[in-house]
């Protein structure tokens, strides 16, 4: 869960700086892949993580969700730098 939160920080903090500081804007290709290597690490790490009781399978869902979201995101939202300006 830690990954996917440096992930989506990296996302946060890219939007936040085209906001406030355009001067300091990063590129969106930049933040995504910044963001897509703390998310592969966290879906590895989570997966990884799994056992066959049921309480592991919740347990461990909420970070393969956190970090699978975060993957999908350059596919949901392929325009970050859109929303930037």
């Amino acid at each position: 869960m830690t990954l996917a939160t440096g992930g989506w920080g990296v996302l946060w903090v890219t939007l936040v700086l085209a906001k406030l500081m355009p001067e300091w804007e990063v590129d969106a290709e930049i933040s995504y892949c910044f963001a897509s290597v703390f998310a592969l690490c966290g879906l590895g790490l989570g997966i990884f993580s799994l056992r066959a009781r049921l309480a592991w399978i919740l347990i461990c869902g909420v970070p393969i969700f956190a970090n699978g979201s975060l993957l999908c995101l350059k596919l949901l939202l392929p325009d970050l730098a859109g929303l930037m300006h």
